[in-house]
């Protein structure tokens, strides 16, 4: 075990991150490292796993607050990380309780802007063959997004960074005038904010290229898990090992990978039909 390379999982004390974590320990020749926000639940996590005879390492880590991505930073400095896995992540139920904004803005905050802060503070850290993985979901699918010129514009192989989080910040300004976006961003913050996570993705990869970094998204599937209230078909273990092999065994960069394991075009026909079989209205 080289003890200077690292693979780091964020949102890792339950659900998809906790069996990542697993696999990651079994099969990276390298120090594993488990965070989470809540600190007490991420300890727990990690003496689970010690049971098992595994050996995380555990850092506290909350991408959304800026000091914390910080003490992070300051104690990996010294250590190279090989592999990055940004799982953390929120969805909030049809039935949520809380008003549209807030909930606009809590999903793109954690799901878009933490992991795009969080990852461009790791990336001096990163080797020169290091692995990034963002967790995605169907619903990062381009075919999401009803306006054509707004997927032209997330599409685009000149879209930059600034020019992203302008398009996400356009969103939620356009929520707080209360405009009707059904027929433009549709209806979902959960979408908008994965769509944005995919379009990070290529942008990222294009940029890291020439360096040999190998960038990529995946949806997992529809994982049993507390974030779907424990409906799902596909457990956090069978998830674990098609993110794991991506993050280990790239078969190349700048992919969009299926939950059967399989690259699919970001911007072709919705997967969720052909692969999957659903019936989309």
């Amino acid at each position: 075990m080289n003890k200077n390379r690292i693979a780091i999982v964020t949102g890792a004390n339950k659900g998809l991150g906790y069996a990542v974590v697993k696999s990651l320990c079994k099969k990276f020749r390298g120090i594993v490292y488990l965070t989470s926000r809540d600190e007490k639940r991420g300890i727990e996590a990690c003496k689970g796993l010690e049971k098992l005879g595994l050996k995380p390492v555990y850092h506290q880590l909350d991408i959304t607050n800026e000091t914390s991505i910080e003490k992070f930073r300051n104690h990996i400095q010294d250590k190279q990380i090989e592999v990055i896995i940004n799982n953390a992540g929120i969805l909030f139920q049809k039935d949520a309780p809380e008003p549209q904004l807030f909930q606009v803005e809590q999903t793109v905050l954690v799901n878009f802007f933490s992991l795009i802060n969080f990852c461009e503070a790791m990336l001096p850290y990163i080797t020169y063959d290091g692995k990034i993985v963002n967790i995605s979901s169907s619903s990062g699918h381009l075919c999401r997004i009803p306006s054509e010129d707004l997927r032209k514009k997330f599409s685009s192989e000149n879209l930059t960074l600034k020019e992203l989080k302008s398009l996400i910040n356009g969103y939620v300004e356009a929520v707080k005038r209360n405009e009707d976006l059904k027929e433009v961003w549709g209806e979902s913050p959960y979408v908008v904010s994965k769509v944005g996570v995919n379009a990070y993705t290529f942008l990222l990869q294009r940029n890291l290229f020439s360096k040999g970094v190998k960038v990529n998204c995946i949806h997992p599937g529809y994982v049993i898990s507390d974030m779907t209230r424990g409906s799902g078909n596909v457990t956090p273990e069978d998830a674990a090992e098609v993110v794991v092999k991506l993050a280990l065994e790239p078969q190349d960069t700048g992919l969009y990978i299926w939950s059967n394991g399989k690259p699919v075009p970001w911007d072709g026909p919705d997967p969720r039909q052909y692969i999957d079989g659903k019936q989309i209205n």
